[in-house]
């Protein structure tokens, strides 16, 4: 029988913008119309992470420890919360946006710029961050340079080499402990650093700031709207405003909270 495999992580970003792979989930569409989920938790990885950033998978009991979550026949609770139905009015839409011909719910969650707001977690292509050490001291001496690129792989859940030493997921929390460490003390000395700096360049009168990028505030009421009803994806968003996705949603942000001003 004639099988479709979509692969997939399921990750989240923390206060530095460090990727944490907390799951691999893979979905198998049969040519009898039959399929089958498989959620496989890294829970070295997900020892990593604070409880602000992570309260589970959603559907799953991770304190069973199974390696591996089967649903057969059943879409998981994960995959059904933040991915449009197949009686959805503006379903083909949500489709041509992602440039596909037919709903994949994992695919489609790949693809899509649409985040869900319930927790931090996102889905994104299946790919392997296992490196050499030697490959990431030739990327300079700045400690941060190499701090960030070692925990990039610890954090996905990856293995890191160097001779006869290997990080995986026996040592991993021991190791990511000693880097981030590293990488947060090295961290705020260069933002001290920059703010120095600002400072500095402000007193003379040589630096006042990036200029806000002015919009059409009715016009993008109406974008954020659409935006928060799932009408539209944030590229689309961004496009229609002229704006990057960045801004747009920092703009969005602000939309948000002063909605919520006014209904207060």
């Amino acid at each position: 029988m004639k099988e479709i495999i979509t692969l997939g992580d399921i990750c989240l970003y923390d206060e530095f913008k460090l990727t944490y792979k907390v799951a691999e989930i893979t979905y198998t569409e049969r040519e009898d119309d039959s399929f089958r989920y498989e959620i496989r938790p890294n829970y070295s990885v997900i020892s990593l992470l604070k409880t602000e950033d992570f309260q589970g998978i959603p559907g799953l009991d991770l304190d069973q420890k199974k390696e591996v979550y089967v649903r057969e026949n059943m879409t998981p609770v994960f995959i059904s919360e933040r991915t449009p139905g197949e009686n959805r009015e503006d379903l083909w839409a949500l489709l041509d946006e992602c440039d596909m011909q037919y709903l994949n719910r994992l695919e489609w969650l790949i693809k899509t710029d649409t985040r869900y707001s319930g927790d931090k977690l996102f889905v994104q292509s299946h790919e392997d961050k296992s490196i050499n050490v030697d490959s990431v001291v030739s990327l300079g001496n700045r400690s941060s340079v190499i701090c960030k690129k070692l925990l990039d792989t610890v954090c996905y859940g990856d293995s890191v080499t160097t001779g006869n030493l290997k990080v995986d997921d026996e040592n991993r929390k021991q190791v990511f402990d000693l880097i981030i460490a590293l990488y947060s003390t090295e961290r705020k000395f260069l933002d001290s650093q920059r703010r120095a700096g600002i400072a500095a360049s402000a007193k003379k009168g040589n630096y006042r700031g990036r200029k806000r990028i002015k919009i059409d505030r009715p016009f993008a009421n109406e974008v954020f709207l659409d935006y928060a009803g799932n009408r539209i994806s944030c590229t689309h968003a961004a496009e229609k405003l002229s704006i990057s996705k960045r801004t747009f949603q920092r703009r969005y942000k602000e939309f948000l909270v002063e909605r919520q001003k006014k209904l207060d």
